[in-house]
């Protein structure tokens, strides 16, 4: 966090205090403005219209949440008077970069009706090099001294110890240096934990093995390079520990990694589904900082690896750190070179994944087929549908299609045991709770799904509407599809293959882009499609993969069955589905 203090017109007249909030706002107008993405890359940009969307929702009455600028100013006021504790600077103290700024004000301006944080779990994605371990260290210092936590808990928290200590070293050599801190919260410095006697809170580095003693009760988490954990183990225990406390927080500071099956590629995914507005969690704070991929939905090709003019997209403190620009300008060149060397320039530099599957659905066309669906109206109209059982301990899909004057309207029940929403509720990412309380999904068993639910509601939708036919996968529902069958409901196999999901594929597809799709902005739905990777045979005939899906498609499965059902298989696949049932 480079740079000295100047006096701009984001700066208070009346003290050297800096207008934070308005620094957030500029710069977040910047981003949003910035329509060529010439200095900040699509989720730097989807971030910044959410903060000034954010901040025009906070003035209605009937908000969830309040913005509060007193607490947004309090938390860079107390970052900015602690002082470098590495490398050589023009001042002695931090001055943010407006882009700390703009994520340190979302994080505490915002906050519930009854006072606490909004913001519980935090993302701050950027390339190496741009300050982010101190930015980590900074907040959780302000969170341990400054937010009202009885027996607060701070914990930085790795895989291993040497990894936690990163940003537990730099909180303690700032307690070390500022004499007035120490006396003001009644800290200590110790080894291995800071300790605040005047409320009994500790702040301390723990590892995997260290997490699962007795009494770990942690109030704010720090997790530095989220992309390091290869497992969830560490974060879980984490999460079901602090789930006493009533203002927790946890904070991700990260730089892109290597793929592997940890919470990283969750977390990324379900941060750019918040940013895209395809799900919605309040509770859950992103920036991430990151060079353009290729974006199909928008028709903008992805930037240059080595065209210097984007690496700010990446790098926001390379405009006020030459040495940041100079140090990328080294590596580039060895990158050029040595390919082994240009994947980790990618990815360290850049803040590109190591490995980018672009999915199936352009989520733009997709979201604009958000007309309400009228049930009591479409009962005129016969119907087909398709029933996903392909979990027993997440998401079952039954869905319904209707082909009404050229439109292809959807309507579904989800099922999930409670044990799922739970499991879902503490990772914190996908709000199954949310969607059990709003209807959106069904409790149906206790560890695995009751499939004597679902039955009940497929024969009470059967004396509801015209049903001519349901596709089911054989394997997975060989008991309920006799059930069903006993009971009159015109049940179909639906052979698991390209050759069967083709033409639906390419029916829905033209469905959605050319706006003959009307699905009432179902989130579950919503959040399915955009998981949804396709497979391809040497035919190019392309089928659902759910083994490369980022998260469940469950419920654009069992679309699909019902739009192959309604067309008739694959004997048509070669005939546009317009021209079969116009």
């Amino acid at each position: 966090m480079p740079a000295k203090k100047k006096k701009t017109s984001s700066q208070n007249s009346e003290s050297d205090q800096r207008n934070y909030v308005q620094i957030a706002i500029d710069y977040a107008t910047e981003a949003v403005n910035d329509t060529e993405r010439k200095r900040f890359g699509k989720w730097a940009r989807l971030a910044a219209k959410r903060f000034l969307d954010d901040l025009e929702r906070a003035k209605q009455k009937d908000a969830p949440f309040m913005f509060d600028e007193w607490h947004a100013v309090d938390a860079c006021t107390f970052i900015e008077s602690l002082p470098h504790v590495e490398g050589e600077w023009d001042t002695v103290n931090v001055v943010l970069h407006p882009s700390h700024v703009l994520f340190v004000v979302q994080l505490f301006g915002f906050r519930n009706r009854d006072g606490t944080r909004r913001f519980t779990t935090a993302l701050f994605a950027v390339a190496r090099k741009n300050a982010k371990s101190f930015l980590c260290s900074a907040i959780l210092l302000y969170c341990f001294c400054c937010e009202k936590e009885n027996g607060p808990q701070v914990v930085s928290a790795a895989t291993t110890g040497q990894q936690a200590r990163i940003i537990f070293n730099v909180a303690k050599r700032i307690v070390e240096k500022l004499a007035d801190l120490r006396e003001a919260f009644t800290l200590e410095p110790f080894a291995n934990a800071i300790a605040r006697y005047e409320v009994g809170g500790t702040f301390k580095p723990i590892n995997a093995k260290a997490s699962t003693q007795d009494g770990l009760n942690p109030s704010h988490v720090g997790v530095d390079e989220l992309h390091a954990h290869k497992t969830h183990d560490l974060l879980n225990v984490l999460k079901s520990a602090a789930g006493a406390r009533r203002n927790p927080l946890f904070l991700y500071t990260t730089t892109e990694g290597y793929e592997s099956p940890g919470p990283w590629g969750e977390t990324r995914h379900f941060a750019k589904q918040l940013l895209q507005g395809v799900t919605e969690a309040d509770h859950f704070l992103v920036l991430y900082f990151s060079v353009d991929d290729e974006d199909k939905d928008e028709g903008v090709a992805a930037d240059d690896d080595f065209d210097e003019s984007k690496w700010i997209k990446a790098n926001p403190l390379m405009e006020v750190n030459p040495l940041l620009l100079k140090e990328i300008k080294k590596e580039a060149v060895e990158a050029k070179q040595m390919p082994g060397r240009h994947a980790e320039f990618r990815i360290k530099r850049l803040n590109r994944p190591s490995s980018a599957v672009g999915g199936w659905v352009n989520l733009v066309k997709w979201k604009a087929c958000n007309d309400q669906i009228d049930l009591d109206w479409l009962k005129q109209y016969p119907c087909y549908g398709g029933l996903d059982l392909a979990s027993t301990r997440d998401i079952t899909s039954f869905r319904l299609v209707w082909k009404v004057e050229n439109k292809i309207y959807t309507h579904g029940w989800r099922f999930v045991p409670r044990a799922a929403v739970q499991f879902r509720t503490e990772r914190g990412l996908v709000p199954y709770q949310a969607w059990v309380q709003a209807g959106w999904l069904i409790e149906a068993g206790d560890e695995v799904t009751d499939y004597d639910v679902i039955e009940q509601r497929i024969l009470e939708t059967k004396e509801r509407f015209d049903i001519r036919g349901i596709g089911y996968d054989l394997w997975n529902a060989q008991q309920l599809s006799k059930k069903l069958i006993d009971a009159d409901v015109p049940m179909q196999e639906f052979i698991q293959g390209t050759k069967s999901y083709h033409p639906a594929m390419k029916a829905l597809e033209e469905a959605y882009i050319e706006g003959n799709l009307v699905h009432g902005n179902d989130p579950v739905l919503n959040w399915n499609a955009s998981n949804l990777i396709a497979r391809k045979d040497q035919n190019m005939n392309t089928a659902p993969d759910k083994k490369k899906s980022a998260d469940k498609i469950d419920d654009i499965v069992a679309l699909l069955m019902a739009i192959g059902v309604m067309i008739g298989g694959s004997e048509k696949q070669d005939r546009s589905f317009w021209e079969e049932t116009a």
